[in-house]
């Protein structure tokens, strides 16, 4: 009995220390792709916004209305000549794909410019069902817009499936406790995923 107590204290001091340092790899991501945003522009062949929840009436949530912006901007910067925006329906009759090009459009992004993937419900979703649209358009590398926290494991389900990825963090400024939750609901998520690890030290 005292056996297995020690291995089982040893196992959950492990996975803490594990998980210390996953979220201090998801924080230091993010905040690295905020300098980049920052400093030279990114270039894609296409620019990737991973969608968010979408309120009542089809109001895009903060995280999806700042997610399109950023992706906006970068299109009128030049960083892209298309925006792909990813996102099924959540118990909305719109899906945050169609919520957030809506947002883009009045951000002056041309409709024609805009792919929409309609169907996931999951960040691995959003990877594996972009992947075909993209490819349709010849798109090799993309500037993947998200939430920092966010980030780390969305690049590492792109990059599984074959593209080159350069992040770009939104710019959403949340409170010191949601940035906590998240960032440790990522570290989570990562951990449980032992494998997705791969890709995301790919992009390091």
């Amino acid at each position: 009995m005292w056996k297995l107590f020690k291995f089982g204290l040893k196992a959950a001091l492990g996975f803490g220390v594990a998980w210390v340092g996953v979220v201090a790899w998801v924080e230091y991501y993010g905040r690295s792709a905020a300098r980049e945003r920052e400093g030279d522009k990114p270039k894609g062949d296409a620019i990737v916004v991973m969608g968010a929840r979408v309120l009542p009436r089809g109001r895009p949530s903060a995280a999806l209305r700042t997610r399109a912006e950023c992706a906006a901007e970068l299109f009128h910067e030049g960083v892209a000549p298309r925006l792909l925006v990813s996102g099924g329906k959540v118990d909305m009759p719109k899906s945050e794909a169609q919520v957030g090009c809506e947002v883009v459009v009045q951000q002056q992004v041309p409709l024609h410019a805009c792919l929409l993937e309609e169907q996931s419900r999951s960040t691995a979703q959003n990877a594996e069902f972009s992947a075909p649209l993209l490819r349709q358009h010849g798109v090799q590398r993309i500037v993947l817009v998200s939430d920092g926290y966010h980030l780390l494991r969305a690049c590492a389900h792109f990059r599984r499936e074959g593209f080159v990825v350069v992040p770009v963090a939104s710019g959403r400024a949340l409170h010191w406790r949601d940035a906590l939750y998240w960032t440790a609901r990522e570290a989570v998520a990562l951990l449980s995923r032992p494998w997705l690890l791969w890709w995301a030290f790919e992009g390091a």
